[in-house]
Order: structure tokens, then sequence, then C-alpha cells
């Protein structure tokens, strides 16, 4: 398991250890803490100096090796108010009038629903468990993500907390990710718009829906895409995308055809520019970790070399700054909007791909072709996932191509 230890205590990254093994650990060993894990919003990983859009985070509690609670970033009275209308606890005027007195009380929505007499500590800890198994299920979705564990850290004094063993945790989270991946390969394309069918061929005593299922046909009005809905519905992530994959499956909603949407050019430019540098910061970060794992301290000296000598021929790689563990692109942005628009793109794939020949030419002259080899396939994997986010823009700038012409000169 690749983890490291140091004040803070535990931490590493999702890619290198599984929130199964991770929260396997956490359990075994009996541990009483804050596991906190973090990424960027707008992308499937946040590496160290990058760019990034908001970060999502998730807090996770534990007393003596079992979950005691978990929070969303904050959201947390969000999803216990989604919860305990879901299960039928309370009404909508109920909620909102505890909303309302949460601003002035300044009271968890919890502890005022207990207070107000509108469910007992046993419905509330079982919303609660509701609440953390929504929080841990969306979390064995993320391939990737940094991670904190802050020991003997506690939730708040006023926080009312529960008790899940973590390892059932670990097995049903395990389980349906399994089952997210086939209703995955199922489910349409997310720009197919979806619609209930008209004039369904199916008899009403063969119709078998639940009521997950008729809280997201309310969503699909002809008009919402996949993610529209996911974004709508109370019931998260993997519950909502079950409902659609039933529904389907039911012949109860059809796809509708694609839906275009026309972005702002505004908004085309800032993609673009955050996919680029994306794709360089794993690149050149894959170079780091290769060349540090055979080389050890010696790796920074010779990559430091290699980026001396291009930002004397390219000025916008003086922006990047060679920092403890990568290269840290915190200045390139801003950086890159201060070129004159025509010629913006050109100077700073040119700078970037320059950097990347002269990174590949040093690991291959110091660890031979081979390793270079194995680095290069690691980019292309990885490239191939960002690219993905967003392949029309991708493919509109040819950033694809870009970037293996210049992994080829092997």
């Amino acid at each position: 398991m690749s983890t490291k230890t140091k004040e803070a205590g535990l931490t590493g990254d999702l890619r290198t250890v599984s929130l199964a093994d991770l929260l396997q650990l956490i359990s075994t060993s009996g541990k009483t803490g804050m596991l906190s894990i973090f990424r960027s919003h707008n992308r499937e990983f946040a590496p160290k100096g990058s760019v990034s859009g908001d970060i999502q985070k998730r807090e996770i509690y534990f007393l003596k090796g079992n979950i005691i609670y978990a929070t969303s970033f904050g959201n947390e009275d969000v999803l216990l108010g989604n919860l305990v209308l879901r299960k039928r606890k309370i009404s909508k005027a109920e909620l909102d009038k505890a909303v309302n007195l949460q601003k002035f009380s300044h009271k968890r929505l919890g502890t005022l629903l207990l207070e107000m007499g509108l469910l007992s500590r046993e419905e509330l800890s079982e919303c609660l468990k509701y609440q953390i198994e929504e929080i841990l299920y969306n979390l064995f979705g993320w391939t990737s993500g940094e991670f904190v564990f802050l020991e003997g850290k506690l939730p708040p004094a006023d926080q009312i907390t529960t008790q899940i063993i973590t390892m059932n945790m670990v097995m049903e989270g395990t389980k349906r990710i399994d089952e997210a991946n086939q209703i995955q390969k199922f489910l349409p394309a997310d720009d197919v718009i979806l619609r209930v069918v008209a004039d369904p061929k199916i008899k009403s005593s063969q119709v078998n829906v639940n009521l997950d299922d008729l809280q997201t046909l309310v969503l699909i009005n002809g008009e919402r895409t996949i993610p529209e809905i996911l974004e709508l519905s109370s019931l998260g992530e993997f519950l909502t995308s079950k409902a659609i994959y039933n529904l389907l499956t039911l012949g109860l909603v059809e796809e509708g055809g694609k839906k275009k949407i026309q972005k702002p050019q505004k908004e085309k430019e800032e993609i673009l520019l955050e996919i680029v540098i994306q794709l360089y910061v794993v690149s050149y970060q894959t170079i780091e970790k290769t060349v540090a794992q055979k080389l050890g301290e010696g790796a920074k000296k010779i990559l430091n070399n290699s980026l001396q000598l291009q930002k004397t021929y390219h000025p916008i790689l003086a922006n990047l700054v060679s920092s403890e563990d990568f290269l840290n692109f915190g200045n390139l942005k801003n950086a890159v909007t201060r070129i004159s628009k025509p010629i913006r793109f050109h100077k700073l794939m040119d700078g970037l791909n320059a950097l990347l020949s002269e990174y590949l030419k040093s690991v291959s002259l110091t660890l031979g072709k081979n390793v270079t080899r194995e680095a290069i396939a690691e980019i292309r994997k990885e490239a191939a996932q960002i690219i993905a986010q967003d392949r029309e823009i991708a493919k509109e700038y040819d950033l694809e191509e870009e970037l293996l012409r210049t992994l080829k000169f092997l």
C-alpha cells in the first residue's frame, strides 16, 4: 500500500490506494479520527500545483474503527433534509420551517428536527445512517483523489452521531460499484434526451416500479439529459441511475434524440486551457515519478536542467516553478491570458511540447528507451481519460494529435 505518514497523519492518493483498502486499514486498526478525501470538481483528479476548479471534499469520522459520521463539504444539512423527505418522515412545509428557523438559531438541522418534535432520536439516527451511506457509496465511484487521516479528530461536540460497521460499508460499496458499472454500460450518452413513452407496450399488471423509479420518472420531461436529471434528483447518483435503467428496461422511458448545447466562446477557451493544463500536468508528473523512482534526489537536478534550458527558448515556461514534489502550474493560467488571443494557444502548446520532448530525451539518455516507453504508455493511458471529458473541444483543437506527435519521439 503506497501511503506515507506525516504530522497530519496518514496521507496518500486514491490512484495508488483504493478506498476499500483504506477503510479496511482504519477498521482493522481500530482507529479513531477523521478521514478527509478531496479532488477537483472539474476533473477526475487534481494533482499538486495544477490549476483546478472547485474542490469536492468528503469527511468521514471513525470511533474505534467504526464510522460514526460523514459530511459532504458542508452539505450535510441539505442531504439530511432530502433524506427525511424521501423517507416521508416530515412534510415539505415542516422542513421549510426548520430550515428557516436554522438561519436564526445557527443550530444543526438534525438538532432542530429533534427539538421541534418532528423526528425521534431513533428516526434521526436512521436518517443519519442513510446520509453516511450515500456519501460513502458516492466515494466508491472516485478513482482518484487525495486523502488525509487525522488521528483523534472527532465531529463537533453538538453533532448527533450514529455507528456503522465499516467493513459492512466496504462490502456493500464494492457490490454497488460493480452494479453501477453494468448500469453505465446500458445508459445512453450524456447528450441524449430522455422522454416518457406515450404508449408503453407493457400491461399495467407487468409494471414493477418502486418509489425511486416514480420519483425519477417525474424528472423526465423530454428535454433533460441524464446528467441534468442526476443534478435535480435527491436520490443520489447511484439510485437515480438505477431508476433510469429500470425505466428504460421496462419500456416506460426512451431516448429522444441528442441535445445540442452551444458553449459560449469564453467558456470554450477556459475549458480548452483547463484540458491542456491537465494533459501536461499528468505528462510531466508521470515522467517526474518515473525518474524519481530510479534516481531518487538526483532526478530533480536532471529535470530542472531540462526546464531551465527550455525556459530560454519559450518564455511562457518561466511561469512553471519547480516545487518540492512536482512542477507548479499555479501561475501559468494567468500568464496565458495575458498573451494576444490569436497566438495564445500556439505559444502555450509550443512551450509545453518542447519541455515534454526535452523531459523524454533526458529520461531516454539517463534510464534508457525501455523505461521511456513505459512512461509514454502511462501518459497515453492518463491522457485518454482527460480527453474523454470533453472530446468535442479536444478534437476541434487536435489536442490528442498534438500530444501524440511529441510522444512519438522514440
